[in-house]
């Protein structure tokens, strides 16, 4: 699924191939079940931006300060692309015409996508780590008792990690090194402040390296995937692996091996955790 660095790209790709054109029509997939696009404007212009895992188009009327827009969620294999008109790709659900006979289309071959027009960000998400940090760690501060869930579920949640996704976790918690990823959050937070940082940094390097590229995502400019470059953990046939509640796999390193799985195992756990380290302080 296209995380943090995607949407970055994805929000980039569109302003770039977009600069000077003119649109003049939308048209959607009637087979995809989000609501038709209602633009009323004869030309307009077309800018996006991104926020963690979200991105909002703003649709310009070429002849006032108006706009109206449409926030998108990419699912599990949603991109844009520009094309010339009449060779749009297959599972194109949103296409925007432009007169200079050529197509800016939102495809998306698995259909998890979604567009909402008329509104910015998701109310349930947080502060975006990267554009946001200030407000992002003040959430994840203020709040630490109520991070109860285990690290490598806990950062999933975009209340407060908004844009962290699979395979940033994975190598977020990889290079925070000697932290537990099954203890409660909270308590891993308070202790290891540093990986606020890296809930920044990771996502920043993934923009800076191109992207995580998935199995059904690419970079939207053409680069070559650049996950054996980037990633030293998610995908990692020498690290563990095991499902998380959400079946999604979580990759981590083999030292945590001897992390116990059922819920009374863990607790036990948590208790002789909690023991070794006042007895070590």
């Amino acid at each position: 699924m296209p995380e943090l660095a995607e949407l970055k790209f994805t929000a980039d790709y569109v302003n770039q191939v977009s600069e000077g054109i003119t649109f003049t029509k939308v048209e959607k997939n009637p087979v995809h079940k989000c609501d038709d696009l209602y633009i009323p404007f004869v030309k307009f212009k077309i800018k996006a931006k991104s926020k963690g895992k979200e991105m909002v188009l703003y649709f310009l009327d070429n002849h006032s300060d108006q706009f109206v827009t449409v926030r998108i969620t990419m699912g599990m294999s949603g991109h844009f692309k520009l094309t010339h008109t009449g060779q749009e790709l297959k599972h194109s659900h949103l296409k925007f015409y432009s007169d200079a006979d050529t197509t800016l289309s939102f495809v998306d071959v698995r259909r998890f996508g979604k567009w909402k027009q008329g509104l910015a960000w998701s109310d349930g998400r947080g502060p975006d780590p990267t554009t946001e940090y200030d407000e992002f760690w003040k959430n994840v501060m203020t709040n630490l008792t109520k991070l109860k869930k285990p690290l490598f579920e806990m950062l999933m949640d975009q209340k407060y990690f908004n844009g962290i996704g699979n395979y940033l976790r994975a190598e977020i918690i990889f290079r925070a090194g000697d932290v537990d990823p099954f203890l409660p959050a909270g308590m891993q937070f308070a202790r290891y402040p540093k990986l606020l940082d890296l809930c920044r940094d990771i996502p920043l390097l993934a923009y800076a390296k191109g992207g995580g590229s998935i199995k059904d995502w690419d970079n939207p400019f053409g680069d070559e995937a650049i996950q054996e470059r980037f990633m030293l953990c998610y995908g990692n046939g020498e690290m563990s692996k095991r499902k998380d509640r959400n079946g999604r796999t979580f990759w981590y390193d083999k030292k945590w091996d001897n992390v116990p799985t059922s819920r009374d195992d863990l607790g036990e756990y948590l208790s002789n955790t909690r023991r070794s380290q006042y007895a070590s302080n």
